[in-house]
């Protein structure tokens, strides 16, 4: 009985070591409107969905005509290869998927930096989230 217990003790311990399926980072805003998130994409087999999250001071009685704005996007790999693309933010949601299923050409720690110019007045700040795909 001693033993089955130790047993199971083990197994808990090492489900508890496993790296988490998502991974969330924020940056408040501090008016520059540059953010930069560091991705660990150490395996080239795993899909990625990646997601940004964001929220706006929104006036309460005022009519508020923005839609969306622009996200500039910029991958940099680890060896330092860059793709860049301009995705637009819509400003009513909370989080909005930018990709699925991303598989990385490259393993190990990408950069994700986004630059939001000019930054929407009532802009918290800007977050990503980087999740195993199913």
């Amino acid at each position: 009985m001693r033993l089955r217990g130790l047993l199971l003790l083990c197994v808990l311990l090492a489900a508890a070591c496993s790296q988490p399926r998502a991974r969330e980072q924020f940056i408040r805003s501090d008016g520059s409107g540059e953010y930069s998130f560091p991705l660990e994409l150490s395996d080239t087999l795993q899909a990625y969905d990646i997601s940004f999250f964001s929220s706006l001071d929104r006036p309460l009685f005022v009519p508020d005509t923005l839609v969306s704005f622009p996200l500039q996007v910029v991958w940099r790999s680890p060896s330092g290869r860059y793709f860049s693309e301009t995705v637009y933010y819509p400003a009513d949601s909370l989080r909005v998927r930018y990709r699925s299923g991303v598989v990385p050409s490259e393993a190990g720690e990408w950069t994700l930096s986004v630059t939001v110019s000019p930054e929407p007045e009532g802009f918290r700040g800007l977050g990503v989230i980087c999740a195993q795909a199913n």
